[in-house]
Order: structure tokens, then C-alpha cells, then sequence
């Protein structure tokens, strides 16, 4: 094989590419049961806390605006599906 097939060339990329929120499934369970556990306006401030730490976590690393949101919507989603699963189990 020529010595080229090997060297591709390679561009490197400041960009910072997070975990996605949504695949850390510790957090989303965590946040889920803590959810679980809370009511109406202390249910809304934790949740609003929860999603602005990670907005800004994840705008620390270098993501967009526009990325930060849709990541923080995608874990919305699944500890939301977090929570309907504690409830079909109890």
C-alpha cells in the first residue's frame, strides 16, 4: 500500500464537543428524583437551576447558544421520560 493511503490529512478543531446532556444518565436520574420528590414552586426553581447550570456548563466548553439550548432540551425530554418511568414502576 502507498505510504499516502495512511496519511490523511488531519484538521484539528479548537472545538470542545461535550458529552450530551441527555446520554448522562446519572444526572438525568438524579434530576428526576429529585423532581419527583418536590412541588409546584420549589419543583420550578430547582428545574430552572438545574437547566441554567447546564446552559452555562455547556456554553463554558465552547458550545453555541443555539447548541447549549438544544442539549438542554434534549435532557428536559429525557428526565421527563425519567419521571414517567418512576411513575409506571410505582
Amino acid at each position: 500500500m502507498p505510504p499516502s493511503a495512511f496519511a490523511q490529512p488531519h484538521r484539528h478543531s479548537d472545538t470542545v464537543v461535550p458529552f450530551p446532556a441527555e446520554r448522562r444518565t446519572a444526572h438525568v436520574r438524579r434530576c428526576a428524583g429529585e423532581l419527583d420528590g418536590l412541588q409546584g414552586e420549589d419543583a420550578r426553581h430547582y428545574w430552572m437551576r438545574v437547566c441554567r447550570e447546564l446552559a452555562e456548563e455547556l456554553r463554558k466548553l465552547g458550545s453555541s447558544e443555539h447548541q447549549a439550548r438544544a442539549a438542554v432540551f434534549a435532557f428536559q425530554d429525557e428526565v421527563q421520560q425519567e419521571l414517567s418511568r418512576l411513575h409506571e414502576a410505582g
